[in-house]
């Protein structure tokens, strides 16, 4: 997220700004700098996607299919998470392979969900490559994990650039 106000993220917004109409999205959902309103979330959300944003779509998929603000969705939470899955969004993949795994609003379908599951492993971002898919689409903060593996990834380069240089990048 950028350092900018809500004052200033607005005034972007108003003037078109689909950044800025999205970052307002994701500091109501996560209640940054304000609180937490799923509803104005999901307005800021619904108009980014509209205009081209895909991590738009992967928040409307959130909201439906965990119900924040509004009542859980499957049918809703798939439509958002395939537009951005679409667009290689692997947090928008393991949400449809829960949702084939479970048969939460589709059929059970363990095939699709591998699919989803194979997808998300061809990208680095992963590193329990064994898990079962059942372990696979149980873990309960797949996104958390995924930032807390790449920050690791990025404190043990930037170690790695200190020792070869002998400063910090």
């Amino acid at each position: 997220m950028s350092a900018k106000s809500i004052v200033e993220l607005k005034g972007l917004a108003d003037n078109g700004d689909v950044g800025a109409i999205y970052e307002l999205g994701e500091r109501y959902f996560n209640g940054v700098g304000v609180g937490v309103d799923f509803e104005k979330a999901r307005g800021y959300f619904e108009v980014a996607a509209e205009r081209g944003s895909n991590g738009s779509n992967y928040y409307l998929g959130k909201i439906y299919y965990n119900g924040c603000g509004v009542g859980i969705n499957y049918g809703k939470a798939k439509e958002y998470f395939e537009k951005s899955a679409g667009a290689d969004n692997v947090f928008s993949k393991f949400y449809l392979g829960k949702l084939y795994y479970w048969g939460d609003g589709v059929e059970k379908n363990y095939d699709k969900a591998n699919e989803y599951k194979t997808s998300i492993l061809a990208k680095p971002l992963y590193t329990n490559k064994e898990a079962g898919l059942e372990e696979f689409y149980s873990i309960p903060d797949f996104e958390g994990k995924t930032k807390d593996y790449v920050g690791e990834l990025q404190n043990k380069v930037l170690a790695e650039y200190k020792d070869l240089f002998g400063k910090e990048y």
